[in-house]
């Protein structure tokens, strides 16, 4: 998980093509905690559609 959290704020930076929302991404790793209740564990193949949807809200500063 860390390389992934260190990678996308990197990415963020480097492909927003709009300057003004270039200064609203740091390049600070991100943090992240590992759900145990509430979140289905069991079906495989679906942790991509939320991490896909967190990263969505995170980046539009949006609540998850």
């Amino acid at each position: 998980m860390e390389p992934f959290i260190t990678m996308i704020p990197y990415l963020l930076v480097e492909c927003t093509g709009f300057e003004e929302q270039r200064g609203q991404h740091t390049m600070e790793p991100y943090t992240y905690e590992k759900l145990f209740f509430g979140v289905p564990q069991c079906i495989p193949g679906n942790c991509g559609v939320f991490t896909l949807k967190y990263i969505e809200c995170h980046v539009f500063w949006m609540s998850f």
